[in-house]
C-alpha cells in the first residue's frame, strides 16, 4: 500500500501564527512534534505501508525537507510546478508513485492532508487496514467520516445512504460548509458526518473516474510523470472533491471513531489542545487571572488577563489576535479587509 501527503497549502486561518511562509503543517501546538511531522509518523507506524511521498510547493520544499529529516522520516518528495489545488496533485503524486515506486494498478493508495490531528493512532491505523480489501476487489473510493460532536460551520459534511458491507456506508451526498442553523441539524443526525478530506484507492479506479467526471484531468493518464510535469501550469485548480467525490457514485463513506480536528480555526485548536483547570489553553509565558475557557498562546512577551472569558488571544511579533470564541473563522475574512486596506494605502501614496 502507498500513502500521498499532501503538504503544498500556504492556508492563512491561523493567522498571525500561520502566514504563507509558515503555513499551519509546519506548527507546533504546545511541545513536540508539527502537524507535518506527526502525520508522516503515523502513517510510517503502519506495516501495512511501504512507501510515502509527500507533495508540497517549491516555496516550501526545504521547510519540508527539514522537518522529516528532524524525525529520519524515509519518504519521497515531490514538488508541484505551481500550485494547482489537490486533484492536480493527487495525479502527479500517482504517477510517481508507479514509476518511481512501482506501483501496481489495483494496489490501494491513502491520500491525506499533512495538517491534521488524530487520536488515538491505532484506532486510525486498524480501521485503514480493515477496509484495504474493499478497494483492491472493488472500483469503489473509500472517504473516511468523523461523527459531529458539535455544530461546525467550518467543515465540509457526508450524508451517508444504505449500509455497503459492515465497516461503509454508500456516500448520499457532499455538503459543502453550512450555516449554524443546518450544521446544528446534522449534529443530531446520525446520517451526516464530517468530511475529514482522506481518501483510498486504488490506482485503476481514481483514473477511471477521473477520465470519467473530470475529463481536463484524465488524459494525465496516458502521460509519464516527466509530462505531467511540463503540462502542470495549464491544468485546472481544481479540488479532487470537486473533481470526484460530488460526482461519483461509486464512493463508500467509512465511519472512524476517533478524535479527529483539521486545526482549521483558533477554536478547533482550543478543543483540540489540552486544558487546565481553569479550562484554559495556554502556551508561553501566561498569566492568567480569574481567566477561563480561553486559548492564550504567546511568544517573547508575556501575556497577562485579568477577569476574562471565553476568548482566543494570540501574540506574534508583529501582530495580535484578539477573539471571542466561536467568531475565528471570519480571520480569512480579516486578512481580506487588511489586504485592502493595504491596497488603497499603495494606490493613496502614489
Amino acid at each position: 500500500m502507498k500513502a500521498i501527503v499532501l503538504a503544498g497549502g500556504g492556508g492563512t486561518r491561523l493567522w498571525p501564527l500561520s502566514r504563507e511562509h509558515l503555513p499551519k503543517q509546519f506548527l507546533k501546538f504546545g511541545e513536540g512534534l508539527s502537524l507535518l511531522q506527526r502525520t508522516v509518523n503515523r502513517l510510517q507506524k503502519a506495516p501495512f505501508i511501504d512507501d510515502v511521498v509527500v507533495a508540497t510547493s517549491e516555496h516550501h520544499f526545504a521547510l519540508v525537507k527539514e522537518h522529516l529529516d528532524k524525525i529520519g522520516a524515509d519518504c519521497r518528495i515531490f514538488v508541484e510546478p505551481v500550485r494547482k489545488n489537490t486533484a492536480p496533485a493527487i495525479a502527479l503524486a500517482i504517477k510517481i508513485l508507479q514509476e518511481e515506486c512501482g506501483a501496481k494498478e489495483n494496489e490501494p493508495i491513502l491520500v491525506v492532508p499533512s495538517d491534521h490531528l488524530i487520536e488515538p493512532e491505532v484506532v486510525f491505523l486498524h480501521a485503514i487496514e480493515q477496509v484495504i480489501s474493499s478497494v483492491s476487489t472493488t472500483n469503489k473510493i473509500i472517504t473516511f467520516g468523523i461523527r459531529p460532536t458539535k455544530p461546525e460551520t467550518g467543515y465540509g459534511y457526508i450524508e451517508i445512504g444504505k449500509e455497503f458491507d459492515s465497516l461503509t456506508f454508500e456516500a448520499k451526498r457532499f455538503i459543502e460548509k453550512p450555516d449554524l442553523k443546518t450544521a446544528e441539524k446534522y449534529v443530531e443526525n446520525p446520517n451526516f458526518f464530517w468530511n475529514s478530506g482522506m481518501f483510498l484507492f486504488s490506482m485503476a479506479t481514481f483514473w477511471e473516474q477521473v477520465k470519467l467526471h473530470c475529463p481536463e484531468l484524465g488524459y494525465l493518464f496516458k502521460l509519464e510523470a516527466k509530462e505531467v510535469r511540463e503540462q502542470f501550469e495549464r491544468l485546472p485548480d481544481i479540488s479532487i472533491d470537486y473533481a470526484i467525490m460530488e460526482k461519483s457514485k461509486e464512493i463508500l463513506v467509512c465511519p472512524l471513531a476517533i478524535s479527529w480536528s483539521d486545526v482549521g480555526s483558533w477554536d478547533s485548536v482550543y478543543d483540540a489542545m489540552e486544558k487546565d483547570h481553569n479550562q484554559n489553553v495556554t502556551v508561553g509565558q501566561v498569566m492568567a487571572i480569574d481567566t477561563t475557557n480561553s486559548l492564550i498562546i504567546g511568544g517573547k512577551r508575556i501575556i497577562s488577563t485579568i477577569g476574562l472569558d471565553d476568548l482566543l488571544i494570540v501574540e506574534t511579533e508583529d501582530a495580535i489576535l484578539i477573539s471571542k470564541k466561536g467568531e475565528s473563522q471570519r480571520v480569512k475574512a480579516l486578512l481580506e479587509e487588511m489586504r485592502e486596506r493595504a491596497n488603497h494605502q499603495v494606490v493613496g501614496s502614489s
